[in-house]
């Protein structure tokens, strides 16, 4: 039984990534294909002030997504949300 209960939370996990996806691209008019290029953990909590923004916690390993001009990246983090996170609140080690 409990196999079954592990394919449908995984079957959810994946839709709900699609839907962040689909919303990613559509708010943020990202039309290239997205690629990690690089991983970096929150060196703070962060909540987000605008819809675009990723709100963050502490310790949060989030993959980088895109570089864009100013002193914000693109980050996913482990749901599959998508948004801006500032530099200075993001560690590369």
């Amino acid at each position: 039984r409990n196999i079954f209960k592990v394919k449908k939370s995984n079957a959810e996990k994946s839709k709900k990534m699609e839907k962040e996806e689909k919303f990613f691209r559509e708010t943020f008019m990202y039309d290239k294909e997205i690629n990690v290029i690089n991983t970096a953990t929150a060196e703070c909590s962060v909540p987000s002030k605008r819809r675009v923004d990723l709100p963050v916690t502490a310790g949060e390993r989030l993959d980088i997504i895109d570089v864009t001009e100013g002193n914000a990246v693109i980050c996913r983090n482990s749901e599959g949300r998508y948004g801006y996170v500032l530099v200075e609140h993001l560690n590369f080690r």
